[in-house]
């Protein structure tokens, strides 16, 4: 079982705009919730109106929200009386949903919110294999540092031994190369922000309006930084 508190623990430690946060189950039971967030009213209206694609608002505890964006995996909404945003995702399969209110003054909510959230829903798949965070960054150390020392006794003369050896030793590393599923999901939310016509070509086209001198040598030293990177100079 993931540990709930453990992973709102993460998303709040990396993300401090997300001041409340609940995890839910897809019929509506409350996993876990922090203190100062009290949904169980309110919380089975929200993910009916989610699934049915097409509510224009939903309300936690008399707060109405505006629904901005609503897809099966991703949910935003804001409060036009500037009493906060809410942001939702769910574990790949759809069976859990975390939704977290934001800060009403957090800045760049509406792009900088939604991976931090999509990030713990996918923490929930991996995290049913720990007892905690930390454990599995702890159990990763101590496999590394018994891999470096089994490649101390690897010493046999025969080529054909050795190679055997090395393969069962290492067998791990004959598997191809994983991509860590964080980074894989902040991608492809970068891309999704890079393509959306709200997102990063309005952000570019506002301060080349306001000809910000900062932001405008900035974007130019990250379009350099990409250039290099995808021409390989």
């Amino acid at each position: 079982m993931a540990n709930y508190k453990a992973i709102v623990k993460d998303l709040q430690k990396k993300y401090t705009d997300a001041t409340e946060v609940v995890i839910v189950s897809k019929d509506g039971k409350v996993l876990f919730t922090t203190d100062n967030w009290d949904v169980n009213r309110d919380i089975k209206g929200v993910l009916s109106n989610w699934a049915s694609g097409n509510a224009q608002f939903v309300s936690i505890n008399e707060i109405r929200y505006s629904i901005l964006q609503m897809e099966p995996e991703r949910f935003i909404a804001t409060n036009r009386h500037k009493k906060g945003h809410l942001i939702g995702a769910t574990t790949p399969d759809g069976s859990i949903c975390i939704l977290a209110h934001i800060k009403p003054k957090a800045k760049a909510w509406y792009h900088s919110a939604y991976p931090f959230v999509a990030r713990a829903a996918a923490m929930m798949v991996k995290g049913s294999k720990s007892k905690n965070l930390k454990s599995k960054k702890s159990k990763k150390r101590q496999k590394t540092k018994k891999q470096k020392k089994e490649t101390k006794v690897v010493l046999m003369d025969d080529k054909k031994e050795k190679l055997n050896t090395y393969e069962t030793t290492y067998g791990v590393l004959k598997e191809e190369p994983q991509i860590d599923p964080y980074l894989k999901l902040e991608i492809e939310n970068f891309l999704q922000w890079i393509n959306d016509p709200n997102g990063l070509s309005s952000y570019i086209s506002y301060y080349l309006g306001q000809n910000d001198h900062q932001k405008i040598h900035a974007l130019a030293m990250i379009y350099k930084m990409l250039h290099r990177i995808f021409s390989n100079e």
